[in-house]
């Protein structure tokens, strides 16, 4: 069974296209997610290797979907290979066969370039940050300042911290730093009940 796997970076992207390249390509299944490909710690990505059996092919709109470093690529294709899966790109409508020698080579060739990609646009990213700091361009909020909501919320994280509720659930419900709620756990002695 054909099995898709689509990725996008953030919730700002589109998994669409990739979506309909999956289908089109005979996906009776397909994986998605908006998460970083840095490693492989990814929901989706688990479930679906979770889900494979011997002669599934995962089929993915791009190589660097599935894994954005050679090493990441390299232990899913050691994966699918003990599953007994193999893996299609559908980019340039080159067939990517992990089977063959030629196919494992194009695919560890190919996560070289999409790692290559991904150094490159942090070394822009680096380099436009000091460009704008040398320009006075400054970042985050200025030493000492205060989320200027915070006030309205502060008798809402001392009730929710007294009811024994998270960081992870108060950060969540009122859009508030952890280090928000500790200061005010701290300045204000409370306990859990």
């Amino acid at each position: 069974m054909k099995i898709g796997y689509a990725r996008v970076s953030s919730n700002n992207q589109d998994l669409e296209l990739q979506k309909q390249a999956l289908l089109k390509a005979g996906c009776k299944k397909i994986y998605s997610e908006a998460i970083s490909g840095k490693d492989n710690n990814r929901k989706e990505l688990n479930l679906m290797i979770d889900a494979l059996r011997a002669e599934d092919i995962v089929v993915v709109y791009k190589i660097d979907r599935i894994a954005r470093s050679l090493k990441g690529l390299i232990e899913i294709i050691e994966i699918l290979n003990n599953k007994k899966v193999d893996l299609i790109s559908l980019d340039s409508g080159d067939k990517v066969d992990t089977t063959s020698p030629i196919g494992k080579a194009f695919f560890q060739i190919a996560g070289v370039f999409a790692e290559l990609e991904r150094g490159m646009i942090n070394s822009r990213t680096k380099a436009g940050i000091v460009k704008a700091r040398a320009d006075g361009v400054k970042f985050g909020r200025t030493f000492g300042s205060k989320n200027k909501t915070t006030p309205e919320k502060i008798e809402k994280i001392k009730i929710f911290l007294q009811a024994g509720k998270s960081y992870d659930w108060i950060t969540n419900e009122l859009s508030v730093s952890k280090q928000t709620i500790s200061d005010i756990k701290k300045l204000h002695n409370i306990k859990k009940r």
